[in-house]
């Protein structure tokens, strides 16, 4: 069976989604800044071709039904009559405005003599039209986005399709902005522009629920909510991506390692802090946190925190131009367990989660990967002078396969490589083992 058949893709998504918006935004899923950050990063300053994947598939899961309200809305548009004071030094422009009129000529005598005049003029500029564009331009600007991550790519047809429904979002902004005149001040956001619409609403001044409905399948997008997993889309970006199963796996382990990690310490679901990607790695911290009532158990994702600086790697090449470049490579995940009132780690994990296949029969294709397990050992060892825990876990298609490497002079150095069973039925008992060794090392 190979892994397309096997690999429960739709599963580790569905288990591990809300994690997944949690860490791809600031925590408010539809906030401005979160889209500010499609620029996400993964190690090595490489563009998160995860996330990117993942927008992509969630577009084209929502646009056709996005446009579909934003035409209709286009199409009954309806203005307003606005009223507007203007002067004249001349004559009346519009309806005589008699109180100012009496105020400036005949009390304060200004010269020359002036016209206030009141004229109405029709608009649509309202909330919820403008609310309209700025979803509009802010599906382009993601589309441009992805585009520029994982390039044009016209040969694909997810990528043709995507660049058809950008063109009609472009068009219908034009269409708002250049023949309506609607648009909205820099400064406005889609929390600010949605707070106005739905006031409107409240207040009745809007009776139709287009805007309602296009507020939610906006939301929806932004959340990753609704992707069609067994789409031709999604099968094809799958295709053209393998990078996205690697990370998909990655995250899906975080979720489950602190959801099991949880029960075992005997603390609840809502004692588990996560922080975003963006967030935690801006700000060198921990991608989740454990807390109980004597210690505590940070989970680092691809970042070194201030224990692993780039200036103590031990493992460099020469570079062309003759530079000194280090190897960084760093675990996908750390596990740091602290006592509480103490700022240094008394046990640390190392946890490398790869898409990966192998059997004891055949362990080639993972071999690369326990050899890397011992340089980042080497990268890091005054960390690690006494007690060194790495953990190598994979999946396969036949079974759970696992074994562990020594160390021939130090008797507390491990590697535990693991290859879960992902089948039905067999996936729990994969994790537990996992955990079960992984508890063993962080001696909880």
């Amino acid at each position: 069976m190979d892994k397309e058949n096997y690999f429960p893709r739709k599963r580790l998504f569905e288990e591990s989604q809300d994690l997944i918006a949690t860490f791809y935004s600031t925590g408010d899923y539809i906030s401005d800044s979160a889209s500010e950050l499609s620029s996400m990063l993964a190690q090595d300053i490489e563009k998160d071709v995860f996330y990117y994947c993942l927008y992509l598939l969630s577009m084209m899961s929502n646009t056709s039904e996005i446009i579909k309200v934003v035409e209709k809305i286009i199409k009954d548009l309806n203005s307003f009559r606005k009223k507007r004071r203007v002067t004249s030094t001349e004559e009346f422009i519009g309806e005589i405005d008699i109180e100012e009129y009496i105020k400036k000529n005949y009390i304060e005598k200004v010269i020359p003599k002036e016209y206030p005049s009141i004229i109405k003029y029709s608009t649509y500029q309202l909330p919820e039209y403008q609310l309209t564009l700025y979803i509009i331009r802010r599906m382009t600007e993601i589309y441009h986005n992805i585009v520029l991550a994982l390039g044009d790519n016209e040969g694909v047809s997810v990528f043709k399709k995507s660049h058809e429904y950008n063109e009609r979002l472009r068009k219908n902004a034009l269409l708002l902005n250049r023949k309506y005149g609607v648009d909205y001040r820099k400064r406005d956001s889609y929390l600010s522009l949605k707070k106005k619409v739905v006031y409107r609403y409240r207040n009745r001044k809007i009776l139709t629920n287009d805007f309602k409905v296009l507020m939610m399948l906006y939301e929806k997008m932004l959340m990753f909510k609704g992707i069609d997993f067994d789409s031709d889309s999604s099968l094809e970006v799958f295709e053209h991506y393998p990078k996205f199963d690697d990370r998909l796996y990655e995250i899906w382990l975080i979720r489950k390692s602190s959801e099991i990690l949880c029960s075992k310490m005997g603390i609840t679901s809502e004692d588990i802090e996560y922080t975003p990607l963006f967030e935690a790695r801006k700000k060198n911290k921990y991608a989740v946190l454990l807390n109980a009532s004597d210690y505590r158990i940070e989970i680092l994702f691809q970042n070194r925190k201030s224990y692993m600086p780039k200036s103590d790697l031990k493992w460099f090449y020469w570079g062309e131009d003759g530079r000194q470049n280090e190897i960084g490579a760093i675990p996908d995940l750390i596990f740091m367990k602290y006592r509480n009132g103490e700022s240094q780690p008394n046990q640390i994990v190392l946890v490398d989660a790869k898409n990966r296949t192998w059997t004891l029969d055949n362990m080639e294709p993972i071999k690369s990967e326990i050899v890397q397990q011992i340089y980042i050992h080497d990268n890091f060892i005054t960390l690690f002078e006494e007690k060194y825990c790495s953990m190598l876990i994979a999946h396969n298609i036949d079974e759970l396969q696992s074994r562990k490497f020594y160390h021939k002079d130090k008797s507390q150095y491990e590697i535990d490589v693991i290859c879960m069973d992902m089948n039905e039925g067999m996936m729990e008992v994969s994790l537990d083992k996992y955990i079960e060794d992984l508890s063993e090392y962080l001696e909880i």
